[in-house]
């Protein structure tokens, strides 16, 4: 699948809206690094000013829609020797939908889309190879924006007895012969059984919306869902692929692929795409109950942005100035959460002995070399002021190392993630065993 993590490249003929006639020729460029780009060239002065949307019919034969702002006239213009106006620029969109044209608020009630390892916070044999097809959901709930269903795709490849020998080795060759045989008398049994051997199997998504929306607020949907389940598994999730569904003229669906313009760093892609097992992973569906998690996480998501942020921005390299800018966004983070418990003289201390697990707490203490946590917070709104006050005396980063500094700003990150997960409803045990598989040691 993988669709949105590789490089695309589409040329077509491109025009407005009611305006075919002066259509243009243009090229598409996706990347997840930079998105959706069209590379245009107009030569014609009868092309409309702006538009929302633009179409276009592809070299591979497919319709497709660009959503977002375009003007031609952004792009700049060159003059011929014969003095005709060429018209040339590149133009970013936030979406792509290929497969059909789009209006700007066409809507719609149901949208699909894969996750890299969504299957293994699902089921214990999460790995795609030990996974059996099933044509009907695996999971379902229902949310306050409608229905979602855990669902497997498959394909497969005929398997026939003669063909046993290029499928199997044995060191006994006798059994494989015996297996051939068998299966002869089941083909002769059961000659309509078409038996069918697995080639790969794909985990995906299905949002049922009960309110139908545009294609931009499906992939919105699509993301908020996104960053639940980075905030869950603790690592950068994008989706790898995503489809919206219409009915067509002739009642047959139609199927469209939407491309958004996520811009993530190439080092956020290997992060996103590495293997994750279920085994290892302290929150999956086994010990949370999702349908409480989705319905809290719909009221608060907003207010995490800069936690989400810093996960599904996740590049795993950091610097100096990385880590001071860090620290400081967690430490005002702390603050919020203070203020709004009323405990303002406690800004660093409160959410420490609220929402922090011991290991981070020890560590913490020992980094900074105070034996209370109470100290140990006063140092940590000292390091704050360091960092930000220009001639202010370093007393306390003069005697931290950059890797002390990126443990701490690791601490305060998982605290803030710990008091998350507490507004979401995930259960005590659950948030100590996730903070104490992500603490570094000290």
């Amino acid at each position: 699948m993988n669709k949105l993590f590789t490089n695309k490249h589409w040329i077509g003929e491109f025009f407005y809206p009611d305006a075919f006639e002066s259509r243009f020729f243009g090229q598409i460029d996706y990347s997840p690094e930079d998105g959706v780009t069209l590379s245009y060239t107009i030569g014609c002065d009868d092309v409309p000013d702006n538009s929302e949307i633009i179409y276009g019919i592809l070299s591979t034969g497919k319709k497709c829609t660009l959503i977002g702002h375009f003007s031609y006239k952004d792009g700049g213009f060159i003059a011929t020797k014969d003095g005709l106006l060429v018209y040339q620029g590149q133009v970013n969109f936030p979406l792509l939908a290929i497969g059909e044209f789009l209006s700007s608020d066409e809507k719609f009630h149901e949208v699909y889309f894969t996750h890299t390892n969504i299957q293994e916070f699902f089921f214990p044999k999460g790995h795609k190879d030990f996974i059996k097809y099933s044509e009907q959901p695996i999971y379902k709930i229902s949310t306050p924006f409608g229905k979602i269903e855990v669902e497997n795709t498959a394909t497969f490849k005929p398997l026939y007895s003669e063909d046993i020998n290029s499928k199997i080795y044995s060191q006994e060759p006798e059994a494989v012969n015996e297996l051939i045989q068998e299966l002869k008398k089941i083909e002769e049994k059961y000659p309509k059984a078409n038996i069918m051997f697995k080639e790969d199997i794909i985990y995906r998504i299905f949002l049922n919306f009960d309110s139908a929306v545009t294609a931009r607020d499906a992939y919105n949907q699509v993301a908020d869902f996104s960053n639940l389940f980075a905030l869950l598994i603790y690592k950068p999730l994008y989706p790898e692929s995503i489809q919206i569904r219409k009915t067509g003229t002739d009642r047959n669906p139609i199927w469209i692929d939407l491309y958004p313009s996520i811009f993530i760093n190439h080092r956020t892609v290997k992060l996103s795409t590495s293997e994750l097992f279920h085994k290892l992973m302290p929150i999956t569906i086994s010990n949370i109950t999702l349908e409480v998690i989705i319905s809290e996480w719909l009221k608060a998501r907003q207010n995490n942005s800069i936690i989400l942020s810093s996960i599904q921005n996740e590049t795993g390299f950091r610097d100096q100035h990385t880590v001071h800018g860090e620290f400081v966004l967690y430490a005002t983070q702390f603050e919020s959460i203070s203020y709004n418990a009323k405990q303002k003289a406690n800004k660093y201390e409160y959410p420490l002995t609220n929402y922090a697990c011991q290991k981070i707490k020890d560590s913490i203490a020992k980094i900074l070399d105070k034996p209370l946590i109470s100290d140990a917070a006063i140092a940590i709104g000292d390091l704050r002021n360091e960092i930000t006050h220009v001639g202010k005396p370093k007393k306390v980063l003069s005697n931290l190392s950059l890797h002390d500094l990126i443990r701490i700003s690791k601490y305060l990150q998982l605290t803030l993630i710990g008091y998350m997960l507490h507004t979401i409803g995930v259960p005590q045990d659950v948030i100590t065993k996730y903070q104490d598989k992500f603490s570094p040691d000290a």
